[in-house]
């Protein structure tokens, strides 16, 4: 039960009655007196002879920051220093977001495990799951090509693509990292410049510079487009996540609305088809697949995930069936702040066991 709301704090002003006018009118001309001393003292400052003489190393400190973020992302690169600054910036940002210091040895909660894996994990497969085009294969060859979005093309130089021979409504997105997608749903939303610009901004950065996800570092960059996929409604598909360790399914997320909107919402199951008492970050939704989809999406999952310690499987449930968007090693980046707090300690404690079970906490 949430806890009752603090009683509404009530001002002296509030409280004694309506303001008289021509006491307004005095505290508005008092204002506006304060408000023009405040314009006069930073006019008075701008033409000052010590703002001037500052200038240059004001100017000097502007063309020094990009200097700086390029320096830090070498040094990150290091073979000695690089390891020990992505693990101290890591640390500090599990410390500010979770409130207190990961324990990396081992790993406990679920997140925890994920920094875990960021930090230490250098299995070369995690390079393939994370390159959007080179996993397509994998999927491929794990499970068969139904499963696999189909492709409408791939390009090393936004240059290159003839935008108006790509059917609408499509995805565009780069193959090396994640979060970065542009939708054009109507011929209105297809804008050769803006979608080039777009394009041009992704394939120019590592993204293993922004995310310090060695699984992202030095991929090739290509961009991609992809049809915008439905439902068998018409409508968006839904999207399901499934959280298998070792090879086996544990946990279902099951997504209904907007990624990142008000709309958007959840419901969990585990890998048997009941519905679980917890969502991970989003508000409970009622959406209930049929206990046959479910058991697919868990039997798919599992041979993909298979000689995985953990590998969290994304699909589409589209029109012509389940399909498999992304393989996500790097769930959250370990940032997850979760709804039902102790499920972070359930799912590591799944992590860490032989056997998972989902059980309830």
């Amino acid at each position: 039960m949430a806890a009752p709301r603090p009683p509404p704090t009530i001002s002296p002003v509030a409280a004694s009655g309506p303001v008289e006018a021509e006491d307004a009118g005095a505290e508005l001309a008092r204002l506006r007196r304060e408000l023009a001393a405040l314009q006069a003292r930073h006019e008075g400052l701008l033409s000052s002879s010590s703002w001037r003489l500052t200038a240059p190393l004001r100017d000097l400190a502007r063309w020094l920051a990009p200097l700086r973020a390029r320096g830090l992302r070498w040094l990150r690169r290091a073979p000695v220093i690089g390891p020990w600054l992505i693990r101290s910036a890591l640390v500090r940002r599990h410390a500010r977001i979770h409130g207190v210091a990961p324990r990396l040895d081992p790993p406990i909660t679920f997140n925890e495990h994920i920094l875990h894996r960021i930090l230490f994990d250098r299995d070369p497969r995690l390079k393939l799951l994370n390159d959007k085009l080179a996993v397509r294969e994998f999927i491929r060859a794990r499970v068969g090509e139904k499963y696999v979005v189909p492709l409408l093309g791939v390009w090393s130089d936004p240059a290159l693509v003839e935008w108006d021979r790509l059917p609408v409504p499509f995805v565009l997105k780069p193959s090396h990292a994640s979060g970065s997608v542009a939708i054009v749903r109507t011929e209105a939303d297809l804008d050769p410049v803006r979608l080039t610009a777009l394009a041009r901004g992704w394939l120019a950065e590592d993204y293993f510079d922004t995310s310090m996800e060695w699984g992202y570092r030095n991929l090739s960059r290509r961009l991609l487009a992809e049809p915008l996929l439905r439902g068998p409604d018409g409508a968006a598909p839904l999207e399901a996540q499934v959280f298998t360790f070792r090879g086996q399914a544990a946990i279902l997320r099951v997504f209904v609305g907007v990624k990142f909107s008000e709309d958007r919402r959840e419901a969990c199951f585990d890998a048997q088809g009941v519905l679980l008492p917890m969502t991970f970050r989003e508000q409970p939704s009622d959406v209930r697949p049929a206990p046959e989809m479910l058991q697919l999406l868990c039997t798919l999952a599992e041979t993909v995930g298979a000689g995985f310690s953990q590998l969290r499987v994304d699909f589409l449930l589209t029109a012509e069936g389940p399909m498999i968007g992304e393989l996500t090693p790097y769930h959250f980046s370990g940032t997850m702040r979760w709804r039902h707090p102790e499920w972070d300690g359930v799912l590591g404690r799944m992590w860490a066991e032989q056997a998972p079970q989902p059980g309830r906490p």
